[in-house]
């Protein structure tokens, strides 16, 4: 294995800052962090990163790959093309690892794949596959559809021997999907709860879209490991708090959807009102009062040309802006997309952290992002599973 150095300024998940420091690693992982002058054997690459900061690669909690499959008719091989294409835009902003929460023809999971096999290069991916929602229910095109815990439960044996990782269900209605009232409840408790014991059976995570309290509070119940978009109140906070839930807040995406002038999003303008982001500073007041675990998350949904209303990779440095706005400290944002979301997807033992013995997945930073968030958009280089898979 061709083993490597860089030395740079080095950013723990902690917020521990080595001025002058360095990481050796290879494809196995990180190999020694050190201070100062390295004094071990030749390696095989020198990468100076002075002026810069290493961290560890940052984590997307929440995108739907391809077109996201709200489209019926999408051919299967355009759904790769697009995400081949959103693979490298992710790497061009750090982004080492994504959790796909529902794509059209298990797209997501074919291609996480073909990536882990070497054929394509690409963050990890933590694919849900095709999600669950009721008969003509909130993202119909893309999921299995069911309204019996029973037919949940079979809805989520197809998810699992198509290889999901995750079993997302779908508790409310939403915005993309027209028609679609957002906070309209959906799933039954008693579906989501079939489908959870069906993850716990298996090992999987499980996550939930709810922009509804009630629909929320039904996940919450049934087990649910992480709740999607919720602008939570006082009570589901606390049920969340009580229940070791995580919070994926995907503010950037509401934002878009208020903003945007384009006509193909005049269909969710109208469900949404400018209060809906005073929600979200709402909920995330609340996470920081209960101590509730935040995960960065984008609901990142592109095209074939990337340039769908929440752009994939970039959008996500615009999330940690937010949540910064909304309260938390620069190194708390951080922590969102590093090694809190590594918790939530059970990957902490294998990324989202600086330490030795754990995959080399890392980013080379021009700026000191500790100090400004902004500085997120300067990567120079990204490094997937001890592979540097860009350079600016």
């Amino acid at each position: 294995m061709r083993q490597a150095i860089v030395h740079a300024r080095i950013l723990r998940e902690t917020g521990q800052v080595t001025e002058n420091g360095y990481v050796v690693f290879d494809e196995s992982g990180i190999l020694e962090l050190g201070e100062g002058e390295y004094r071990g054997k030749d390696l095989d690459e020198k990468i100076d990163g002075e002026g810069k900061t290493l961290m560890p690669g940052l984590i997307d909690c929440h995108v739907h790959l391809g077109y996201g499959g709200l489209s019926p008719d999408t051919p299967e091989v355009e759904q790769g093309m697009a995400i081949a294409m959103q693979m490298r835009e992710f790497l061009k902003y750090g982004i080492t690892t994504v959790r796909s929460m529902g794509t059209k023809d298990d797209c997501d999971i074919k291609m996480r794949n073909l990536i882990a096999s070497g054929y394509l290069t690409g963050p990890r991916i933590i694919a849900s596959g095709q999600g669950m929602c009721i008969t003509g229910g909130h993202g119909w095109p893309m999921n299995y559809e069911c309204d019996t815990p029973d037919e949940a439960k079979k809805a989520a044996r197809k998810a699992i021997y198509a290889g999901a990782d995750i079993l997302k269900m779908f508790a409310t209605g939403g915005m993309a999907t027209k028609g679609s009232i957002p906070n309209a409840p959906q799933m039954s408790e008693e579906q989501m709860r079939a489908v959870c014991r069906e993850a716990d059976r298996t090992g999987l995570l499980t996550g939930a879209h709810c922009t509804g309290i009630e629909g929320a509070q039904r996940a919450i119940r049934a087990g649910v490991r992480s709740i999607e978009h919720i602008p939570m109140d006082e009570e589901t906070a606390r049920m969340m708090k009580e229940h070791g839930c995580y919070y994926c807040p995907t503010i950037v995406t509401r934002y878009n959807i208020i903003h945007s002038t384009e006509p193909e999003y005049e269909h969710m303008r109208k469900k949404a009102s400018p209060q809906d982001l005073e929600k979200k500073k709402a909920a995330i007041g609340l996470c920081l009062k209960y101590g509730i675990p935040i995960c960065a998350s984008t609901d990142s949904m592109g095209s074939l040309k990337n340039d769908g209303l929440t752009k994939m990779g970039e959008s996500l440095v615009t999330e940690l802006n937010i949540y910064h706005e909304y309260g938390l400290t620069n190194l708390q944002a951080i922590q969102s997309a590093t090694s809190t979301a590594a918790e939530m997807l059970r990957l902490d033992q294998v990324t989202g952290r600086m330490k030795e013995g754990l995959q080399a997945d890392l980013i080379l930073v021009d700026g000191k992002p500790d100090e400004d968030l902004n500085a997120l958009r300067n990567i120079s280089m990204t490094v997937r599973g001890g592979t540097v898979l860009y350079k600016a």
